[in-house]
């Protein structure tokens, strides 16, 4: 079929701007999406970087195993400790610490053991569960990076049942 001319001129012009055409802005991640990454990617090194002052020893980050992810795995002496990071701005409605929900904990649980079962040499190593919360400043404050970051670590935060 072919269709009338005064139907098609301009045409591809108005479904470029309905459908988003490959190449375009429209693939890329929306601005709110790339700040909570960035936000999410300085608080795990703010909680890596506190931990080794702690005294532990960063062996892996973000890792993945099933449809899990561990934040930082550290090595706490002889434990092998799994961590969840979380970071919330100052005045969220709930904490950093608070939002690790039970389907969390319980998903968190999962992919250490599957991890567990991955790596022999990891069998036999006492674990536990820790999480850090970062406290990060609101936006309206004039140095987002300064020391106005507050952390929180919660050792053996919860247990696999």
């Amino acid at each position: 079929m072919i269709l009338p001319r005064w139907l098609t001129n301009g045409l591809s012009n108005r479904l470029g701007k309905l459908i988003p055409m490959r190449g375009t802005d429209a693939e890329l991640p929306n601005a709110k999406a790339q700040t909570t990454l960035a936000r999410g990617h300085h608080a795990e090194t703010v909680a890596a970087e506190y931990l080794s002052r702690q005294g532990l020893k960063l062996i892996d980050r973000n890792v993945r195993a099933g449809r899990g992810e561990i934040d930082l795995i550290m090595q706490d002496g002889a434990t092998l400790v799994f961590v969840e990071v979380r970071a919330r701005k100052a005045g969220a409605w709930v904490s950093a610490a608070e939002s690790v929900s039970f389907a969390k904990r319980k998903k968190i649980i999962e992919t250490a053991e599957r991890l567990l079962n991955e790596k022999p040499a990891w069998r036999n190593s006492p674990c536990r569960f820790d999480v850090v919360a970062i406290g990060l400043p609101s936006e309206s404050s004039a140095e987002p990076h300064s020391s106005q970051t507050e952390v929180n670590w919660i050792q053996d935060a919860f247990q696999a049942e």
